[in-house]
């Protein structure tokens, strides 16, 4: 026991020796997961918006001012012909064009319905997808204002006609913020960094040192050996984690759930982490190859596991493979543990059972490969 311990020791001595690992296991527990909270956030606003109005009425300016009521959209120029719109939409200084014909008024006057045209610049097609949908949302509420002012001045009671309302109210984060799930999926993808490069490296070291020979040939069990290289590297990455806790706090993020079951949660998920870990080290020669392979594993683990596309909209062929990676079953088990207060540690039964089969069966793969050829 007292040989396992100084083994631990000596992995604890290698890394604080070694201030750029330590510095990067630290700037991907915090600086990154905070940069990525300001700046990682799919759900796009103010987009710059260049207005043609042709008809410049009344009726136009409220129409253009009900549609720049938002976080949406920004007005970027009131543009004096289409040469000029074209051109600010052309060199990307708005995003989107808004055109009202010189009719707009007459024709809302006279019952025949108002027309307007939204363009929008398709180069990025992200940007562009929820342009639409917001002016189509926003043209929409307008359109069943007018409607309904239409109507009271024709001395019908609107508050008789017959309709569906409804009143969304959303569960757990009841203000859609969209930095709690950034915030909470970058753990996870710090973790994944941080136990695939710190198991790896530490066994990659020892061949660049020569020291791997030396050990193999100590009176110490190879288990020992093996479990040190898996002990360290775990604990460094749990004591890390501590301080994406600092960043969880800074962003406002609730933490509803029981710390020991995230805890529980966390130590599965980092244990098949530095399990490929060591099976990366024990294959590759340096440190670039180690570094290059710890990302050919990263990027499937992070964007399969649900983080950008939810799983179910996967092809079932690649879906299959995502329930085989440990980040699919933590991100679910954290989402919960963070943000529903009535999550119990039996309600994620499923996801801990599943943790738990693919923690031990990469931990066993990669432990199971390594063991052998320390062995030979």
């Amino acid at each position: 026991m007292y040989s396992f311990i100084n083994l631990v020791k000596k992995e604890f001595i290698h890394f604080f020796r070694d201030p750029i690992v330590a510095g990067l296991i630290f700037y991907h527990f915090t600086v990154c997961i905070v940069l990525c909270g300001y700046s990682f956030l799919l759900e796009a606003q103010h987009f710059k918006v260049s207005v043609y109005d042709m008809n410049r009425s009344s009726v136009s300016r409220e129409f253009t001012e009900q549609f720049f009521a938002n976080d949406y959209f920004q007005l970027d120029i009131q543009a004096n012909n289409m040469s000029e719109l074209r051109a600010r939409v052309d060199t990307g200084d708005a995003q989107a064009a808004l055109i009202i014909p010189a009719n707009f008024s007459r024709n809302i006057r006279d019952g025949l319905g108002g027309d307007v045209q939204y363009i929008s610049d398709g180069s990025d097609a992200n940007l562009a997808g929820q342009g639409v949908g917001y002016a189509a949302s926003i043209i929409k509420e307008i359109n069943r204002k007018l409607t309904l002012d239409s109507l009271k001045s024709k001395g019908i009671r609107t508050d008789l006609l017959p309709g569906i309302y409804n009143q969304v109210r959303p569960l757990y984060n009841q203000g859609i913020h969209e930095v709690y799930y950034v915030v909470i999926s970058h753990i996870l993808v710090a973790g994944i960094i941080g136990g695939l490069i710190l198991s790896s490296t530490a066994v990659v070291r020892e061949k660049q040192l020569g020291t791997i020979d030396q050990l193999l040939v100590t009176p110490l069990s190879t288990f020992k050996l093996l479990l040190s290289k898996s002990v360290a590297p775990l604990i460094i990455c749990l004591i890390a984690t501590s301080f994406s806790f600092l960043v969880v706090y800074w962003f406002g993020v609730p933490f509803k759930g029981n710390i020991l079951a995230f805890l529980i949660f966390q130590v599965l998920f980092l244990s098949s982490m530095v399990g490929i870990g060591i099976l990366i080290g024990t294959i590759c020669n340096n440190m670039l190859q180690t570094i290059l392979l710890s990302f050919l594993v990263w990027f499937p683990f992070s964007f399969l596991s649900g983080i950008i596309t939810p799983v179910e909209n996967l092809i079932p062929a690649v879906r299959a493979i995502s329930d085989v990676f440990p980040s699919t079953h933590f991100m679910d088990a954290s989402n919960a543990i963070f943000q529903k207060k009535e999550t119990e540690f039996l309600d994620l039964w499923p996801q801990f059972i599943s943790l738990t089969l693919t923690a031990i069966l990469l931990f066993s793969l990669g432990a199971g490969i390594t063991w052998r050829r320390w062995r030979q």
